[in-house]
């Protein structure tokens, strides 16, 4: 992990990888708004803890952490809703411009990739909002693996999509679980988003 003073980027990084929500866009207190008010419907209360423990991981787990009954079919349909939902409240997120900032400041001289466990249309319609879309190339979604984080596979596409190794990238996210992801998929140029200064 580098620490906000050691985040300046070390000799031979080839790329950089971002994280989406919490790390590019402040989308988590919108989706935490969504998913409580969807989670209400079955009965669950989501508290702020339960958000913090929980509210990074894929989507099966997520639910079933809530609905431990839920079916494939009901969890297919609160992913559906909750994409409305968010788009709906598209306008309530925040680019995080300490991040956006870094990005801006490597464009065109070092490929960047998105990597996140989140859905492609919201990705992609929060890049869109924060006015950063065309600063990566590649964007990862959950789509585009089996296994979500805190799993390795979306970092492993990443890096392969920008044929880049582990030694060669730095990733900028925002939580335990993607900080896993990064570490299993054998990545240690690690900056925690949230040391970085605002």
């Amino acid at each position: 992990m580098l620490s906000a003073a050691e985040s300046q980027l070390p000799e031979g990084v080839r790329a950089l990888i971002f994280d989406c929500d919490g790390t590019l866009v402040d989308t988590m207190p919108v989706y935490k708004a969504v998913w409580t008010e969807l989670f209400a419907e079955h009965g669950f209360v989501l508290t702020d803890q339960w958000w913090v423990q929980t509210g990074n991981v894929a989507l099966e787990p997520f639910v079933r952490a809530a609905i431990p009954s839920a079916s494939d079919g009901l969890i297919d349909e609160l992913r559906q809703r909750s994409m409305a939902l968010f788009a709906q409240r598209m306008h309530l997120v925040e680019p995080m411009h300490h991040v956006i900032d870094v990005a801006r400041r490597h464009h065109g001289t070092l490929p960047m990739a998105v990597c996140s466990g989140g859905f492609r249309a919201s990705v992609i319609s929060s890049l869109d909002a924060a006015g950063v879309t065309d600063l990566f190339d590649p964007i990862v979604c959950a789509e585009d693996v089996v296994n979500s984080k805190p799993a390795p596979d979306l970092y492993l596409l990443a890096m392969e999509k920008l044929g880049a190794g582990v030694d060669d990238v730095v990733v900028y996210e925002d939580s335990e679980v993607g900080f896993a992801s990064a570490r299993a998929a054998g990545i240690v140029r690690i900056v925690d988003v949230r040391d970085l200064p605002s």
